[in-house]
């Protein structure tokens, strides 16, 4: 086991895997973002596999970090002896591109939402004039709502860089609410599984669909003003939990006399 740590094909081949993981983990998260929509998604997977392609020929930064090491003999200061390598890079490379092409979420639904985002537009007007239009008018039918519209709003934006248009807005708020993953709902599983606990298994499913709601869609704590809320509840005759007891026990409570007052 101390031949294999000290090979030099160790070396590259854990700097390898390093470079890859990186680059999945950098992409994971960005998938898991909530503001990540299809489009997005799909670009950021291009760009990894653009960049893991790359990284078949000038290697990654720990690829790059490795061959200095090996080019001195040493890595980590301990005595590296030299060895084949187990793992053939470009086709462990080549493998992982692979894999994310086949998740690209190419549907016909994303490839009707790429012309909202302006990362995708041509760059030349003469392009511009009648890019996405089809995809548009396609995405409006489907919405239900005036496909000419539609088209038109789109126009402006792209043109003229207008984006007033109602029909157009109610696309992109529409584009954003399609998800990318199920990242959401295992958000929404993680809030169900810590809501309804053993301690509050008696909670009806108004109630705690109610607390579901605030505890996936609500700002972060910070965040909140609870004053208006609290006025809110005081003026519906509820009592704050500061509020003194009230009743007749409270009102014929005799105070207690001062021990000087007695002796006067």
């Amino acid at each position: 086991m101390l031949n294999r740590l000290t090979s030099t094909g160790f070396v590259t081949d854990l700097a390898t895997m390093r470079d890859v993981l990186q680059e999945l983990k950098s992409l994971s998260l960005k998938l898991q973002k909530r503001s990540t929509s299809l489009t997005d998604a799909s670009r950021d997977i291009r760009l990894t596999m653009e960049v893991l392609d790359a990284m078949k020929t000038h290697g990654g930064m720990s690829m790059r970090e490795a061959k200095e090491s090996l080019m001195e003999g040493t890595f980590k200061g301990v005595a590296l002896k030299e060895s084949t390598e187990k793992v053939n890079q470009l086709q462990f490379f080549q493998a992982v591109i692979d894999n994310l092409s086949s998740r690209l979420p190419d549907s016909e639904l994303t490839k009707s939402l790429k012309p909202l985002d302006p990362h995708n537009w041509p760059k030349t007007r003469d392009e511009l004039i009648l890019y996405g239009e089809k995809e548009i008018h396609e995405l409006a039918k489907d919405l239900g709502v005036s496909t000419r519209e539609a088209v038109e709003d789109f126009r402006s934006w792209k043109l003229q860089e207008d984006q007033s248009g109602k029909t157009l807005r109610r696309l992109i708020a529409a584009s954003q609410t399609y998800l990318a993953t199920s990242a959401e709902c295992e958000r929404g599983f993680s809030a169900m599984n810590d809501t309804a606990s053993k301690s509050r298994n008696r909670l009806r499913v108004r109630s705690l669909s109610a607390v579901l709601f605030i505890d996936i869609n609500a700002p972060p704590l910070e965040m909140f003003d609870p004053k208006p809320f609290v006025l809110s509840w005081i003026k519906e005759g509820h009592c704050p939990s500061t509020a003194k007891k009230s009743g007749m026990e409270a009102k014929n409570k005799s105070e207690d006399r001062p021990l000087w007052s007695i002796m006067c």
